[in-house]
């Protein structure tokens, strides 16, 4: 007997739903269903994020936590669900695509645009945003500290109740406007910090996920069902809220046998944005690498930002947290090989512009980058299978990477549980493929 038809057994259901189960095919969000599993399995219900909300020994203070951890891993588990749901709350945004990640005309190139096109423009004296998370229309997203204290932001839930591996409050890059155009684009940024960011988006998610639980299906709740949201108004506004954007690269590989990319499962304990999902490698927050001002001024690069993150991603290497005032070595490797391979026209770093995922409209930058097989395996030569923030899919029989394929193409849009970035990455990689990769 195998090890899934022995899970099968036990659990009393189809084998072929225990692998669809262990592959993120598939989740189970049923209460009912997962309390079964914890009997079956001989575990306590606070496995599955489950406690038993008519236990008399519970405080009120007790079930409202209980009710939001619930509402959070929802959320987590039906994250590609719920942000097709909220992409049809914006019927006058722009989809990427025919994907879920939406965005405005001026936000993005009609064609690639060379990431050197994109100018970067600082603003240390940026107002504060309209927002900041601590709305009356909020609170409800906010459970009660043991004290009756009602949690003044979100971030601060997140961090007492169901904190992620990675977590750490940042000083990071604020957008505050944006434009693109087929000469190139221009983005202006303040400072902001990453848990400001959490305590508007990640409250918008939330509230999304309750009332999606409440009406019992995604297609039955609109914005009157979302105070918060309806609060926060026009998303592409970056002077109501703080706009953190993520720099969000498809990774091609070049090699004379065939092109291939790279996916991504994030884990959904392990990171807060895009949790549950596939994405693409790499993929992390605009943010200085260290702190002081000299720092905030040396790391004010999108490639430099891109750099690390294939350290980290692909290499599994230490991040750069933020934590020290200790400058980054951009001369060490592998970011010196992919920086001289791009001096070189071996590396090609491209930017199609900038959108938002509707569930947790942080900021999405979109680029891709195609890299030379010779700069590739010797930049990333201890390449991992598994990082802090997930498992990086593994590479077909006899290559690196899945074979940039039209039938590949299309089973990862359409069947692939993808992040909206990662998904218009990947479409307008396509579209673009004959200038991206001719």
């Amino acid at each position: 007997m195998t090890k899934h038809e022995e899970v099968a057994r036990v659990l009393g259901i189809d084998r072929t739903l225990v692998s669809k189960y262990l592959t993120g095919a598939r989740t189970c969000r049923d209460i009912v269903q997962l309390r079964h599993f914890a009997q079956a399995m001989d575990l306590p219900p606070e496995t599955f994020g489950l406690t038993d909300l008519s236990d008399p020994d519970q405080t009120d203070r007790d079930k409202a936590v209980t009710e939001w951890r619930l509402v959070r891993q929802t959320m987590n588990q039906n994250r590609h669900a719920l942000t097709a749901a909220a992409a049809r709350l914006y019927w006058d945004a722009k989809p990427i695509e025919g994907t879920t990640c939406i965005t405005r005309p001026d936000w993005m190139a009609p064609a690639p645009i060379d990431l050197d096109s994109v100018e970067l423009d600082f603003d240390a004296a940026a107002p504060p945003p309209m927002f900041d998370g601590s709305e009356p229309e909020s609170e409800a997203n906010r459970p009660v500290r043991p004290n009756g204290v009602r949690y003044g932001r979100y971030s601060q839930a997140i961090r007492a109740i169901a904190r992620p591996t990675l977590f750490e409050n940042r000083t990071s890059y604020r957008l505050l406007d944006a434009s693109f155009s087929e000469g190139g684009g221009r983005m202006s940024f303040g400072l902001t910090t990453y848990f400001d960011m959490v305590d508007v988006c990640e409250v918008i998610a939330h509230e999304t996920a309750a009332a999606w639980i409440s009406q019992s299906g995604p297609e039955r709740f609109t914005l009157d069902d979302l105070p918060f949201r309806r609060r926060i108004g026009d998303l592409f506004d970056p002077a109501r809220r703080p706009i953190l954007p993520s720099i969000n690269t498809l990774t091609i590989r070049r090699a004379p046998d065939g092109d291939t990319f790279f996916l991504h499962r994030r884990g959904s304990t392990q990171v807060t944005l895009a949790a549950g999902l596939t994405h693409i490698i790499p993929a992390g927050v605009f943010q200085p690498a260290a702190i002081g001002q000299a720092n905030i001024d040396r790391d004010f690069s999108l490639w430099r930002n891109m750099i690390r993150e294939f350290s980290e991603e692909f290499l599994d290497a230490p991040e750069h947290d933020g934590s020290s005032g200790t400058p980054v070595d951009y001369d060490v490797e592998p970011l010196r090989t992919l920086t001289e391979g791009r001096a070189a026209g071996k590396v090609r770093a491209w930017c199609f512009g900038m959108g938002f995922d509707p569930l947790a409209p942080a900021g999405e930058i979109l680029t891709t980058v195609v890299m030379d097989a010779e700069v590739f395996d010797a930049a990333f030569e201890g390449m991992v299978s598994r990082n802090s923030e997930g498992e990086i899919y593994p590479s077909e029989p006899g290559t690196v990477g899945i074979s940039w394929t039209p039938a590949n193409v299309r089973r990862a849009l359409n069947r692939e549980p993808l992040a909206a970035a990662a998904a218009a990455c990947v479409a307008l990689t396509w579209r673009h493929r004959d200038q991206l990769l001719g």
